[in-house]
């Protein structure tokens, strides 16, 4: 386990007495979550930029694993906020107060720093300790097979049940809440704003529930709750299921409770802070965190009755081997304490996560100054680590952010100091198992590395494990950036030939679903090193190349008489090799001076743009085609478009069509369609006379900063909120062949191939973090449908799979 960068605020000149010492369960302090896509969301008591202490509340804010300084405010509440969840999807984000009021958020047209309230619902009275949202019923399963075994084999993707049906057995979306008095409360968006209600109590007298967990399994609800009465602690547990009388939206929820056996705790032993479920296929398991930490798990048992009460032959058995067969029994369920872990220093746990998917087997346990690691199979703390966030003992520690910390006691170091330092008090763990995050109580991300794998592991089944886990993302349509950014350096090669050697041996019908997917991990992998850029640059030109083909494709579908029959053949993927050589003659007969024929190639004129790229594109292909470039080629394993033969022939398909809008290229189809063949020098010599006599380029690699950008910055990092580090800024330079006056930069929009306008200072804008593009913020309502349909593949993410903020001049 090892500390990638923490995050620390401005000092707050007015704090409560005792936040950060005490251990009272009433007070409300800060929580995080991290969704599926790498969004990481946490509370503040205040906002970040406040230092007078005038904005106490509940405070929402999200940020990227990848840029966690530009955090964005979702919401503020006048009530403290006890409860904040993800959806499976991360795309909707719930939020939860001390007073029962329960709001889901969504993304505003896509943007991560835009939010709208969705629906809400109300318990009143109701203190929510606890959420979490509806099953959709995907599930991705990942079996324990050869590395060499298809990917469909080793990863697949089962339909279960979801927590509630709709019409024709679709998945609803909608929620599950526990209140600290043991209330279970299910809500569903209705027809407006107002979410559908219904709940249910664990038992009819109500009980202080200090901690609870939710998990999902087999289409319903584990529910476990910790309560305390007097002396006496225990964890209830029950499945919960919701249901409805019929299919109609306007049917009422019910919310069914089917009780477990109880946890009981030891008299002597403080309440239970924090519980986790930690199901697997064959045992369910719970971790109960207080002064140590417990594993229990469920496990059927057969008691033996006299015979007048027996119900029957024993129909399983949890002994190993068997165990003996009795005629007169009872089978039930009770819980069994499996392992239980110590805590050193007279600390007490705060929080307690495990890996929400198959792939992870880790938990991780928060106490005030560390986090553990724990594993699943064993009785050990894997690695522990200190977390220190009051002061720094050299100036450089705090090189990332742009102020130095007011006071010494703020901000995190590398030495403890004697009082006043914030303590942790909830941890998370990515999706696919690779980084934790730690939030304090000044609301101070803190994200660490895990062991994926271990050490000692030898490189080649490390680079194994890391494909697997890429591979997995890529079916499962998972971010993988947390994988990516704790990769280490000298298997980023490794991983990236090993990645696609096992797609190009996978089927046919999988490489065709999963191409962009592919294409994309292809990207991210190359954007990690700085040797790789020109690899990205031309990968990232192909997936553009690839969306603009796919627009193009939708109108030589069409029903279109004689103009675009011609055309219609490049929609052949098994054409014969002078596919070209035909084309260039059927153009050569179309009389592109007719009424018919102008009308017909004018749907094509709305793609001018993404056209132009490709031509410009074409020609940043044949410029890298020199003799230095090809010897730096032999030396080195990379990509470049001219040397693979998919891309080649996706380039000359656009430059045909292309010439056919007239917008130019007459020249390139020749060369194009040479580069399958052995290259002679008169090729070479007939590429350098094109680029001279057309110097357009293309270099699709910006300037971006970045914890996952190659600017070789050690471990750990330093941030402050709402400063960007200047140290981490990563400016890739374009090779030789690259270089013009119009190159793409941010003045230009990345996706449409245009300026955003406005001269060098554009009104409003799109912006990704991760990978430095930029796009028109909104589009104008009269575009035409296959402007839409190019645009549209990049309006919920950008091109890398970040996601886009709006950046306003105005």
């Amino acid at each position: 386990m090892e500390l990638i960068y923490s995050m620390r605020r401005k000092p707050l000149k007015c704090e409560p007495p005792h936040f950060d010492i005490t251990s009272d369960p009433e007070i409300i302090r800060p929580i995080c979550t991290i969704s599926t896509c790498n969004i990481i969301a946490f509370t503040s008591l205040t906002e970040l930029s406040d230092c007078d202490g005038d904005t106490w509340g509940g405070h929402v804010y999200v940020c990227d694993l990848d840029t966690p300084w530009d955090s964005h405010k979702v919401t503020s509440t006048v009530h403290p906020i006890s409860a904040l969840e993800w959806d499976g999807e991360g795309k909707q984000l719930l939020v939860a107060t001390t007073v029962g009021e329960v709001s889901v958020y969504g993304q505003k047209d896509f943007l991560l720093n835009e939010w709208t309230c969705l629906y809400t619902a109300t318990f009143p009275g109701e203190h929510i300790i606890k959420a979490t949202f509806f099953h959709n019923g995907r599930r991705v399963l990942a079996l324990e097979k050869k590395p060499d075994a298809p990917v469909s084999e080793r990863i697949q993707i089962l339909r279960s049940t979801p927590t509630l049906k709709g019409f024709g057995g679709v998945a609803c979306r909608g929620a599950c809440v526990i209140s600290s008095t043991g209330l279970v409360g299910a809500l569903q968006a209705g027809e407006g704003t107002r979410a559908q209600v219904a709940s249910d109590c664990l038992r009819s007298p109500r009980d202080h529930i200090c901690a609870a967990s939710i998990a999902h399994k087999n289409g319903n609800l584990l529910v476990a709750a910790a309560w305390r009465r007097g002396s006496k602690r225990g964890v209830r547990c029950a499945v919960c299921s919701v249901l409805r009388s019929n299919t109609s939206r306007a049917s009422p929820l019910a919310v069914q409770l089917q009780p477990l056996p109880t946890v009981y705790l030891l008299d002597d032993d403080i309440s239970p802070v924090s519980l986790c479920w930690w199901l697997r296929d064959d045992t369910d398991a719970l971790l109960i965190a207080g002064n140590n930490l417990t594993l229990w798990k469920l496990t059927e048992r057969s008691y033996p009755v006299h015979k007048l009460l027996s119900k029957g032959p024993v129909q399983g058995s949890t002994t190993p081997g068997g165990g003996p067969k009795t005629l007169d029994c009872f089978n039930t369920v009770s819980w069994q304490q499996a392992a239980a872990w110590p805590l050193e220093g007279g600390e007490s746990a705060t929080h307690v996560c495990a890996a929400r998917l198959p792939p992870a087997a880790h938990a991780v346990l928060a106490t005030p100054r560390a986090l553990h690691l724990l594993p699943r199979d064993t009785h050990h703390y894997l690695v522990s680590r200190p977390i220190v966030s009051n002061g720094t003992s050299a100036p450089e520690t705090a090189a990332g952010a742009g102020t130095p910390p007011k006071k010494t006691k703020y901000g995190p170091g590398l030495a403890p100091q004697s009082g006043g330092s914030a303590t942790v008090w909830c941890a998370e763990l990515s999706a696919l198992g690779s980084v934790a995050v730690a939030l304090d109580s000044r609301s101070q991300l803190h994200v660490y590395k895990l062991l994926q794998p271990a050490p000692d592991v030898p490189t080649p089944l490390s680079v194994q494990h890391v494909t697997s886990l890429l591979e997995y993302s890529m079916v499962s349509g998972y971010d993988c950036l947390d994988v990516l950014m704790t990769l280490k350096s000298n298997i980023v090669e490794a991983v990236y030939e090993r990645l696609t050697e096992n797609f190009q041996r996978q089927a046919q019908s999988f490489q065709q679903y999963y191409y962009h997917s592919w294409l994309k991990l292809r990207i991210s992998l190359c954007s990690l090193s700085g040797a790789w850029q020109s690899s990205a640059a031309a990968l990232s030109a192909q997936q553009l190349c690839g969306a603009a083909w796919a627009a193009c494709a939708g109108a030589l579908r069409d029903d279109k008489p004689d103009a675009l029959a011609a055309l219609a053949a490049l929609l052949d993927d098994h054409a014969p090799p002078d596919l070209d050589k035909n084309l260039l003659a059927l153009e050569a007969k179309m009389d592109l001076t007719s009424e018919g024929t102008l009308q017909a190639l004018q749907p094509l004129q709305a793609l001018r743009r993404p056209l132009q790229r490709a031509l410009h594109t074409a020609l940043t292909a044949l410029a890298a085609m020199q003799p230095s470039n090809l010897h730096q080629m032999q030396h080195q394993h990379g990509y470049e478009l001219w040397c693979a033969a998919g891309s080649a022939g996706a380039l000359r398909r656009l430059v045909v069509l292309a010439r056919a809008c007239g917008r130019g290229g007459d020249a390139l189809g020749r060369a194009l369609s040479r580069l399958s063949m052995p290259h002679k020098p008169d090729l070479l010599e007939e590429c350098a006379l094109l680029c001279a006599q057309a110097p357009a380029r293309v270099w699709d690699a910006l300037p971006r900063c970045c914890v996952a950008a190659p600017h070789g910055r050690a471990w750990p990092l330093f941030f402050e909120y709402g400063v960007e580090p200047k140290s981490l800024r990563y400016v890739p330079e374009p090779p030789p062949f690259a270089q013009s006056d119009i190159t793409p930069s941010l003045d230009m929009d990345s996706i449409r191939y245009m300026y955003l306008g406005g001269g060098r200072r554009a009104a409003r804008w799109r912006q990704c973090g991760r990978c430095g593009a930029r796009a028109l913020a909104a589009a104008q309502p009269s575009r035409h449908p296959l402007q839409r349909a190019y645009d549209g593949r990049f309006v919920a993410a950008c091109r890398c799979g970040g996601k886009w903020t709006l950046v306003s001049n105005v």
